[in-house]
């Protein structure tokens, strides 16, 4: 796509009016010479940019802005707020200065957070190339979906007092680990041993810790409201089952039925939702 084409097709959107539609400019590869209006609302995407030359954006985004193609920071100056952002490209944070006010936040290209201020509160956030939390200071909240899958250590991991859906498959081990008071959906199924695992007594979702294979020194919830996930349990030896769970259903899949029955002896308040 050339600029000239690039800019018409900007002026087509412009003139059509809809301030929601998608304005796709993902054949551009340089921005030099791109004409976009002061405010946008919809969806811009502008994915085969590599490099930030020449892009002068919107100063607010009432909605979503894709830049996965851009491999470096340099030169970049996103607008204020934007709804959903996306630089998955992006492998180091040097010279990246994130908008005041955002929805979800990808960053899943980042090795290191070694110069990477994030936003007090985001909407979502995911950050799964990072392996190692050093440097890394999460917002006060994140009310959304918060991804670090790529974590191999709990080790200097400060977590959000509150987080709706927290997802830390990569961790095969507990040790360190303070989770949340307050989570939705909590996912920990790299886990292979509950040693050092403290759960909160509540989660608000899904459980998820497929990767255990026994539950000892597993201390489940007293209340979990969506679904519990064991799959990995080939014993019932040590299991507990919380109290309550309260919408969905205890998936056990590869534990014998006969251990199942007697979980269902123990907590007939659960037996239908053993599965």
């Amino acid at each position: 796509m050339t600029i000239q084409e690039a800019n018409q097709k900007v002026q087509v959107w412009i003139d059509d009016g809809d301030e929601e539609a998608v304005l796709d400019l993902d054949d551009l590869t340089s921005a030099e010479g791109l004409t976009l209006p002061g405010n946008f609302k919809g969806t811009l995407f502008l994915n085969g940019l590599t490099n930030a030359v020449g892009l002068k954006l919107p100063e607010t985004i009432e909605g979503n802005l894709y830049l996965d193609g851009l491999t470096s920071a340099e030169g970049l100056t996103l607008p204020t707020s934007v709804e959903d952002l996306y630089l998955d490209g992006l492998t180091s944070a040097v010279g990246l200065t994130l908008p005041t006010e955002v929805g979800y936040l990808r960053l899943n290209g980042l090795t290191s957070a070694v110069g990477l201020t994030l936003p007090t509160s985001v909407g979502g956030l995911y950050l799964d190339g990072l392996t190692s939390a050093v440097g890394l200071t999460l917002p006060e909240t994140i009310e959304g979906n918060f991804s670090l899958n790529g974590l191999t250590s709990a080790e200097g991991l400060k977590l959000p007092t509150s987080v709706w859906h927290l997802s830390l498959n990569g961790l095969t081990s507990a040790v360190g680990l303070t989770l949340p008071t307050e989570v939705g959906n909590l996912s920990l199924d790299g886990l292979t041993s509950a040693v050092g695992l403290t759960l909160p007594t509540s989660v608000g979702g899904w459980l998820y810790l497929n990767g255990l294979t026994s539950a000892v020194g597993l201390k489940l919830p007293t209340r979990v409201t969506g679904s519990l996930h064991l799959d990995g349990l080939t014993s019932a030896e040590c299991l507990t089952l919380p109290e309550s769970v309260e919408e969905k259903e205890i998936y056990l899949v590869r534990l014998p039925e006969s251990d199942k029955e007697a979980l269902r002896q123990r907590h007939p308040n659960l037996a239908d939702k053993i599965k």
